[in-house]
């Protein structure tokens, strides 16, 4: 003959696992100082980011002026190059490109300029 133990399938059913408020307070500083961890990363991650100038790169925004919901010009400088691009959802084109030595004063005046079709727009 077999005997047959049959074991709770949960260890909460029967209440073989209990917490003491010793333990519960362990529980709970070591959440709280996971969730600090988590805080300070996320604030020195924007710090850092904030640190970085923006104008340190090669490419640099200009201006830009929005022409719908999702539709934008956007005068950028690229070394000493600027260029006029238009974005639109899923395609990005260049519309003109201004030669290294051309100081383009403003971007209605380049705008303007390139409305009527003008390659002396910024000059």
């Amino acid at each position: 003959m077999i005997a047959t133990t049959q074991a709770s399938p949960c260890a909460w059913a029967d209440g073989g696992i209990r917490l003491g408020s010793d333990q519960a307070l362990q529980v709970l500083a070591g959440l709280a100082i996971v969730l600090a961890l988590i805080a300070a990363v996320a604030w020195l991650t924007r710090r850092l980011h904030r640190l970085r100038s923006p104008g340190s790169g090669h490419i640099r925004i200009i201006e830009g002026l929005s022409l719908g919901a999702r539709e934008k010009l956007l005068l950028i400088q690229v070394d000493d190059r600027r260029v006029l691009i238009g974005m639109c959802p899923g395609r990005i084109a260049t519309l003109h490109a201004f030669p290294a030595d051309e100081q383009t004063l403003n971007f209605g005046q380049t705008l303007a300029g390139v409305e009527r079709g003008d390659t002396d727009a910024a000059a």
